[in-house]
């Protein structure tokens, strides 16, 4: 039975890919997505007007204004917020989210799967068996226990939502998620059917408690951190890199370049524009201190997670005669930068943006968790909740617009066509 962190982060999933569309099958289930969804971005967030909240949530969280209040509530009751209200009506919200507290945790107390009807429950069932590898329909439903008209339901309204996919591949009906594998899932499904989606699992959570190691080390070694690996695994592997399911970032180190592998990229909504420069930034952070700790010319790095919290804590991480060559690749994605020492000595400076301070944390969850934390931000949505309600108009109002300009555009291209057409006439 699923629970705690796990229900909520598949609820949330779940929620981010069905946005505003109507599903009447779920009920629940997509209450406690939007609640998570509120927590994610209300943490370190002043006091928030209700009403600037309401005007955006639909258009930033899927979260139509009636069902705002529902998931108001459920925070406070939990203590994730206190609702400022006169009367009847909230007037703001104060976040008291806990900085250091696992927020998918901490809604997951508040709910049962027991209390969930059977296409939530059938469609969490499923998204969990598919968070690490595509799997065989049949044998989904034998795993599940969901019969079969319950489980085409589930697949048709996650397809719609964009967390299920069907594949017809070898002769095997195949379910997959773009969440989880957001490159090449045709490739993904056909490399499951013919090598088995078990050992696609096992290389999946093995890369993630050892997040960027070097490729050439996993060939020579036949493992991967600590764990070996069969013959038939690391062919695997390599092969998922390869065929673009694994896109390790290769990095060019003095006259040799390596590649770092890390798990396949989130896919969804979780990566935008903005999380994927700060994801990008955050593997090159990690492929860094990897090849300091395993490909080092000279001196060795000892503990890479102590490199980053360093540089988190100081700003800057002490000279050596290898930090040109080790970190030149962070300079030239506008990371850090160069302050030379002494001799062939420099230290390396983190540029303190917003996007870098993020890839740094996100850099040392992946080396002490091998998670991608955060990179569900909207971190429009979080200006928007901050701002007043002339900046909310201008916000709605420009969307709207945009839509104008869209039907508008399409019209007047048509007009002009059909009197381009008659004067040919």
């Amino acid at each position: 039975m699923l629970k705690g962190k796990q229900l909520i982060e598949l609820s949330y999933d779940i929620q981010s890919g069905l946005g505003n569309t109507d599903v009447p099958d779920f009920d629940t289930l997509r209450i406690m997505g939007m609640a998570t969804t509120l927590a994610i971005h209300f943490r370190g967030l002043a006091e928030i007007d209700y009403e600037i909240l309401r005007r955006v949530s639909d258009h930033y969280f899927g979260i139509h204004s009636s069902e705002l209040r529902a998931c108001l509530e459920i925070l406070a009751e939990i203590e994730y917020v206190k609702l400022v209200t006169k009367s009847t009506k909230i007037e703001s919200i104060i976040p008291d989210i806990p900085r250091f507290q696992d927020i998918y945790d901490g809604v997951g107390d508040r709910f049962n799967f027991s209390d969930l009807n059977e296409h939530e429950q059938g469609t969490l069932l499923i998204l969990s068996e598919l968070q690490k590898k595509p799997e065989n329909r049949d044998r989904l439903i034998a795993k599940t226990g969901i019969d079969s008209p319950l489980m085409s339901r589930c697949i048709d309204i996650g397809t719609t939502g964009n967390y299920f996919k069907q594949f017809r591949t070898r002769g095997r009906d195949v379910i997959a998620s773009p969440f989880y594998f957001a490159d090449n899932l045709d490739q993904l499904v056909d490399i499951s059917v013919k090598s088995g989606a078990d050992d696609i699992a096992f290389v999946v959570d093995v890369i993630k408690k050892n997040q960027g190691w070097p490729l050439s080390m996993i060939e020579t070694n036949l493992a991967l951190g600590g764990q070996k690996l069969t013959s038939v695994q690391k062919s695997l592997l390599v092969q998922l890199c390869t065929e673009g399911v694994l896109k390790p970032p290769s990095i060019k180190f003095a006259n040799k370049v390596e590649s770092f592998v890390f798990t396949p990229r989130p896919g969804g909504e979780r990566l935008d524009s903005i999380n994927r420069e700060i994801y990008e930034r955050a593997m090159a952070l990690v492929s860094c201190v990897r090849k300091g700790q395993l490909l080092a010319e000279s001196y060795r790095i000892k503990n890479p997670l102590a490199i980053l919290s360093a540089l988190k804590d100081r700003g800057y991480l002490g000279a050596n005669s290898e930090a040109q060559n080790q970190y030149k690749n962070l300079v030239s994605m506008r990371v850090g930068k160069f302050r030379h020492a002494s001799g062939n000595k420099y230290q390396f400076h983190l540029i303190k943006t917003d996007e870098n301070k993020a890839a740094l944390n996100l850099a040392i969850d992946l080396l002490s968790t091998g998670e991608t934390k955060n990179l569900d931000l909207n971190q429009e949505a979080r200006i928007a909740l901050s701002k007043d309600d002339s900046y909310i108009q201008s916000i709605l109002s420009s969307v709207e617009l945009k839509k104008r300009k869209s039907v508008g555009a399409d019209a007047e291209a048509a007009e002009q066509f059909d009197q381009l057409i008659m004067e040919l006439h």
